[in-house]
């Protein structure tokens, strides 16, 4: 039995409550608990519009279509990464590309991504920069080298709100305000800093791709009669409706939104408390030889810490991951790996030797639990087992 599992949510009374007024409420769909979350998210992650929508995938593929992504436009991204982030690109049928990764941080930089695009011939127009275990990336680097390019970006952070970057003056950014890319996307999935169970957010600061998200998100639907042009209009008709551009179902339940809502009130004191966790695991861990702290970039101001994720030198201490995995398993602990790259996928399939720093990011690192239900001596515990297990 895992007693310990790599994540968990963090359900309150309060967030139980607030999905019972909900569910007590007249509409249990495109009511208010949406609208309202939306103005909550859009207030605490400092950008001008936030779309709800009902996961980080849709989030995605929604974003990718309004900034012109499809077979012609391509997409470049972090292969250490869920499957989604390259999958919406794919779902436009766009051709989809990688950079390599620090390998410590396993994060996209401006070198990377600036090597890669020297060698790709193919045209491509959208960035997508993925902010790894709640560590943020060089986005004024990045920024400026895909600006120069006239490429549009969209930020994943699903693994990284309210986490903080700074340029080189020292002027500090937050993930979800924008300033450096077109829109950022977040995921609300259940183990996710804000637990909807599934769900997603668009942020931006661009009121055209805000309204055409809100459409898209809804079947494509347009119900303000000035924007009408189909031949069956009929001005004021309160029945009528049109559709000038494909879109999906991608809306969230009022449900969600309130829990989501619920769970947004609590994100400072739930980031305040990761950190907390992270800093006791980090004295515990310190000094230990075959493991590696997680690393920060030079940049990263705040982080988020969605994961807390290690790097062992299983050459060095004569293990393999399987091995210690395992132990772990039967003293009760889960773990878990993020990501095997993409370009390991038969989908996606790439040489491997274009991309050293994800192999060697890959081939060492371990996610410990991480979540703000874990006491002291829930890491005590856990950190003395992970030293028992590659030293016994």
């Amino acid at each position: 039995m895992i007693k310990y599992p790599y994540s968990r949510q963090n359900i309150t009374k309060k967030d139980i409550n607030a999905v019972t007024k909900a569910l007590k409420s007249r509409y249990i769909t495109q009511g208010t608990e949406v609208e309202n979350l939306e103005k909550e998210l859009a207030e605490v992650m400092g950008s001008k519009f936030a779309i709800i929508v009902n996961s980080g995938t849709a989030a995605l593929h929604i974003s990718y279509h309004i900034l012109g992504v499809d077979k012609d436009n391509g997409v470049i991204t972090s292969p250490i990464t869920f499957l989604s982030t390259a999958n919406a690109g794919a779902l436009l049928n766009s051709p989809v590309y990688f950079t390599d990764v620090d390998h410590k941080t396993g994060l996209m930089t401006c070198d990377t991504l600036s090597d890669s695009l020297e060698t790709i011939k193919s045209n491509i127009g959208l960035v997508v920069p993925v902010h790894l275990a709640g560590r943020a990336c060089d986005m004024v680097g990045i920024n400026k080298e895909a600006r120069k390019r006239g490429m549009h970006i969209v930020e994943d952070a699903s693994h990284a709100p309210l986490a903080e970057y700074s340029n080189n003056k020292g002027n500090k950014y937050k993930v979800g305000a924008c300033k450096h890319s077109d829109i950022t996307i977040m995921s609300f999935h259940a183990i996710k800093h804000i637990a909807m169970g599934e769900g997603g957010v668009i942020l931006t600061n661009n009121k055209s791709y805000a309204d055409k998200a809100k459409r898209l998100r809804s079947h494509g639907i347009i119900r303000e009669s000035k924007l009408w042009t189909g031949i069956a209009a009929e001005k004021n008709a309160p029945w009528y409706y049109e559709m000038q551009d494909i879109g999906w179902n991608y809306r969230a339940t009022e449900i969600q939104c309130a829990l989501g809502r619920s769970q947004l009130s609590l994100i400072h004191k739930s980031l305040y408390k990761r950190n907390i966790i992270a800093n006791k695991y980090n004295k515990l861990l310190s000094n230990i030889d075959g493991i590696s702290l997680p690393c920060r970039s030079s940049n990263n101001e705040n982080h988020s810490y969605h994961l807390y994720a290690i790097a062992i030198d299983f050459d060095v201490l004569k293990k393999t991951r399987i091995s210690i995995i395992n132990a772990l398993l039967k003293k009760g602990i889960g773990t878990q790996v993020h990501y095997i790259p993409l370009f390991f996928q038969p989908y996606y399939s790439a040489d491997m030797n274009n991309y050293p720093g994800a192999v060697k990011y890959y081939n060492s690192t371990l996610s410990i639990p991480m979540y703000i239900g874990l006491k002291t001596e829930d890491i005590k515990y856990i950190s003395n087992a992970i030293i028992n297990v590659i030293y016994e």
